[in-house]
C-alpha cells in the first residue's frame, strides 16, 4: 500500500513535468499548467502523509495496543496459578528418604527448579494429581479465549493443556516418582499427597523436564514477543 502510494506521487510528478511540454506551444501556458499540476501533486502529497501516519499511528497502534492488552492479561492468568513438584523416593538402605518440594510459579528461574534433579530422574515421567489437572486446563482455557493474543504465546500455553488421562495408584516399586500439584484461586494442592496414590496419567504424558520446559517456554515466549516489538520490560516481575 504504501509503496503503491509513493509510485503513484512519482509517476503524477513527472506527468506534470512532461505533459505541459507536449500540450503548450507557449513558456507561459507551460509554466501556468505545470505550476497547477505540481500544486495538485501537493496536494496528493499531502493525503499520502496522511494516510501514511494514520495508518502507523492509528491502526498499527490501535492493533498492537489490544495484542498487548491480551499478552498483559495471559501474565496475570499465570500468576494467579503455581505448581509444586513433589519428588518422592524410598530409602532402599534404610536411611532417610529424599523428598523435595519445588514450587514453581510464573517468576521462577528454570534453573532453580531443576538443580534438585539429577538428570536421570529430570527424565523421568512426571504424574498429575487432580489439582495440577484442574489447574492446568482452567489455565490454558482461560488464555487461549483470548483471540488477539499472538500466536507464538497461545501455541507455548496450549502444550500445558491436558486432554485425556488415566487415574492410577503409583506402587512404591516405581519411586523414586515426581508428582505435579496446582493452586489456583478455585483449588488447592494441600490434600495432596506427594506419594503415588490418586495420581492421574495423561494421555501424552511428559518427563519431569519436558514440563518444565513446556511451562518456562510461555514465559520464554512471552520476552520474545516484548524484544519483537521494542516494548520496555524494566518493569516486569519476570524473576
Amino acid at each position: 500500500m504504501k509503496r503503491f502510494l509513493v509510485f503513484i506521487a512519482l509517476l503524477f510528478f513527472v506527468a506534470s513535468v512532461v505533459i505541459p511540454i507536449f500540450t503548450h506551444h507557449s513558456f507561459q501556458d507551460y509554466v501556468v499548467t505545470a505550476t497547477t499540476m505540481l500544486s495538485g501533486l501537493c496536494a496528493l502529497i499531502t493525503l499520502i502523509v496522511a494516510i501514511l501516519l494514520y495508518d502507523r499511528y492509528g491502526i498499527e497502534s490501535k492493533a498492537k495496543e489490544t495484542t498487548l492488552k491480551a499478552v498483559e492479561e495471559t501474565m496475570a492468568e499465570l500468576q494467579k496459578v503455581d505448581f509444586t513438584l513433589c519428588y518422592y523416593a524410598d530409602a532402599n538402605d534404610g536411611s532417610t528418604p529424599t523428598n523435595y518440594i519445588i514450587p514453581l510459579s510464573f517468576q521462577s528461574k528454570k534453573e532453580r527448579v531443576t538443580e534438585y534433579y539429577t538428570p536421570e530422574d529430570l527424565s523421568s515421567l512426571l504424574y498429575y494429581k487432580g489439582s495440577a489437572i484442574y489447574v492446568c486446563s482452567q489455565l490454558v482455557e482461560n488464555i487461549r479465549s483470548k483471540v488477539f493474543l499472538p500466536k507464538t504465546i497461545a501455541d507455548a500455553v496450549q502444550k500445558l493443556f491436558v486432554f485425556k488421562y488415566e487415574s492410577q495408584n503409583i506402587p512404591k516399586e516405581t519411586r523414586p516418582i515426581t508428582t505435579l500439584s496446582g493452586n489456583s484461586e478455585k483449588i488447592s494442592s494441600l490434600n495432596d499427597s506427594l506419594d503415588g496414590a490418586n495420581t492421574n496419567i495423561p494421555e501424552e504424558q511428559y518427563s519431569v523436564i519436558q514440563f518444565v520446559d513446556a511451562y518456562f517456554g510461555v514465559k520464554e515466549a512471552i520476552v520474545d514477543w516484548y524484544k519483537e516489538n521494542n516494548i520496555d520490560m524494566s518493569n516486569l516481575n519476570l524473576g
